[in-house]
């Protein structure tokens, strides 16, 4: 009889370990307007970051959990809950725990009882000193994911962006992101705040389930986000034209090849000014800013005058590093001490 008793108590437990994972495998996964996500608003260090979430299901109830970068915050620490509202957004505030405090990278997740989830991470050192976070649209740049086809694009919404500056784009799997990240793209910011633009996902994140995408300036103005590598939404065009009101439109950068250690090599960016005044030769020059010093001359005269829409090749004489790996430097176009235009490239050595 006991035995029975056994054998019945195991088929129960086997039965409702089954219907769990059914009901797992078959959780609900939101394919609305766009990919859930997770924009990070503010950050005050070792107390609290503010998010967004947004293309969540209307009304549902949210766990908010915080852990170290490295298993997307699973089983982390509970920070709080919020509740989307009837267009499926919320925004909220929570405190980081004191286990996580001092650490320069922290993950967030949020997860709700029917199965919807989204995650990302955070710079814990972002921060706005002594006011407590508001509902005011002034603050650090932030992106939003508005589209991804599957391996193939993103389609991203800037919010807050400063004027006249370029952003580097980078992508990569979420998990390993500033190891194996991929410079995808530039992008000028133009006459700054809100934008749109497309990239095409690299081969690195292809087949990655989770993707992270972070823009960033020498000026050390940065914004970020993460995304599920799954279709949703409309992909615009890869290749948008630049926003309106830019000094300078970068048409190119060479070089694009892989480069030998110490190799001999110019640094060519050819540009077009679109500041609607001339570029003097004798008041304006362009000089090493930031990044990896590669160059044999740190500041250029340029030879002519360059006129409002003329198109003109500046040339740096470079020594690629006696090391394997990815460098990046930033040169500008600057009249004194104002700087004109900013001219990033990123080389490769093999």
């Amino acid at each position: 009889m006991l035995a029975q008793s056994k054998k019945l108590l195991s088929f129960l437990v086997s039965t409702l370990l089954l219907t769990m994972l059914m009901l797992t495998a078959f959780a609900p996964t939101v394919r609305a307007d766009g990919v859930p996500t997770i924009t990070i608003l503010e950050v005050k260090v070792d107390e609290w970051v503010k998010i967004k979430a947004k293309n969540l299901p209307k009304n549902t109830e949210f766990t908010a959990r915080m852990d170290k970068m490295g298993n997307y915050a699973i089983g982390g620490t509970v920070v709080g809950t919020a509740k989307s509202g009837a267009d499926g957004t919320f925004e909220a505030t929570f405190n980081i725990p004191q286990s996580l405090k001092g650490l320069s990278r922290i993950a967030l997740r949020i997860d709700s009882a029917s199965g919807y989830y989204s995650y990302n991470w955070f710079d814990n050192k972002t921060a706005t000193p002594t006011a407590q976070p508001t509902q005011s649209t002034s603050g650090k740049p932030y992106i939003e994911i508005i589209a991804v086809e599957k391996d193939k694009a993103v389609t991203v919404q800037a919010y807050r962006f400063p004027a006249n500056q370029t952003f580097t784009v980078r992508v990569g799997p979420f998990k390993t992101f500033f190891k194996d990240y991929v410079v995808v793209d530039k992008i000028n910011s133009g006459s700054g705040g809100s934008f749109k633009f497309t990239v095409t996902l690299p081969e690195k994140v292809k087949g990655v389930d989770w993707i992270t995408i972070r823009l960033d300036s020498p000026e050390k103005q940065y914004a970020y986000n993460a995304f599920r590598n799954v279709s949703s939404g409309t992909v615009v065009s890869p290749t948008p034209p630049p926003p309106s009101g830019t000094v300078c439109q970068i048409i190119s950068t060479s070089p694009t090849k892989t480069l030998k250690p110490r190799e001999d090599f110019d640094a060519i960016w050819q540009v077009k000014n679109t500041s609607g005044k001339d570029w003097e030769q004798h008041s304006v020059d362009y000089k090493f800013v930031s990044g990896t010093s590669m160059h044999k001359k740190s500041i250029y005269d340029f030879k002519a005058t360059v006129r409002n829409g003329e198109t003109v090749n500046i040339i740096v004489d470079m020594l690629a590093p006696d090391k394997a790996g990815t460098y990046s430097a930033t040169w500008a176009i600057v009249a004194g001490n104002k700087t004109l235009c900013t001219l990033p490239i990123t080389i490769t050595v093999k």
